[in-house]
């Protein structure tokens, strides 16, 4: 499976942008403590976007690819304060109430929700947006196991304190995304 994500980023199927996502740009600053992880962390937009401003940002992503492409622009604004790890987000190497906030975007295994709240330590913060099933009536095929029913992550996350939730039909980079969005902090 690595190979397929070694192909995307090779050959750009995925945007190489350093603009952080919206939500990030939105919320950051309800991140009260670090460190921060991101999981699937692609080519560390988001993350980099945090290490800018003083965070420890530690990423996690199964393709190697991806995680060269995010090194170099860590170190091409010299930017020190991250770790980036080549793995597979089913097999999470950290201890319990490791992190003060936990950023996901566009991933999702519904498994490892309870890890992902064990990890974060208490009033830690989690940002997470990722496509709901209704994505495949927009644009192209994805498999419905990696993708949420309508109401499906506020319902994950009822445990936490929500800052902010929205779902529905957005347009984001002039695309249409049928999104859910959720920013919470663990009570």
């Amino acid at each position: 499976m690595s190979t397929d994500w070694e192909r995307k980023y090779r050959e750009g199927f995925y945007p190489s942008s350093i603009e952080p996502h919206w939500l990030m740009q939105r919320f950051w600053t309800e991140i009260k403590f670090g460190p921060v992880l991101e999981v699937a962390i692609g080519v560390g937009r988001d993350s980099l976007f945090l290490a800018e401003r003083g965070y420890q940002t530690i990423g996690i992503d199964i393709s190697k690819e991806a995680l060269k492409m995010a090194k170099e622009k860590f170190l091409e604004k010299h930017i020190r304060n991250f770790l980036l790890i080549n793995g597979d987000a089913f097999h999470l190497p950290f201890r319990e109430e490791s992190f003060g906030c936990i950023v996901v975007f566009y991933f999702l295994i519904r498994e490892k929700i309870d890890e992902l709240k064990r990890l974060l330590k208490p009033k830690g913060l989690i940002i997470y947006e990722t496509f709901l099933k209704r994505q495949n009536l927009v644009d192209r095929w994805r498999n419905p196991e990696y993708l949420l029913d309508d109401g499906e992550l506020l319902r994950m996350f009822i445990d936490f304190q929500c800052v902010f939730y929205e779902e529905g039909l957005l347009k984001i980079g002039g695309k249409q995304k049928a999104i859910a969005r959720f920013v919470g902090r663990k009570v």
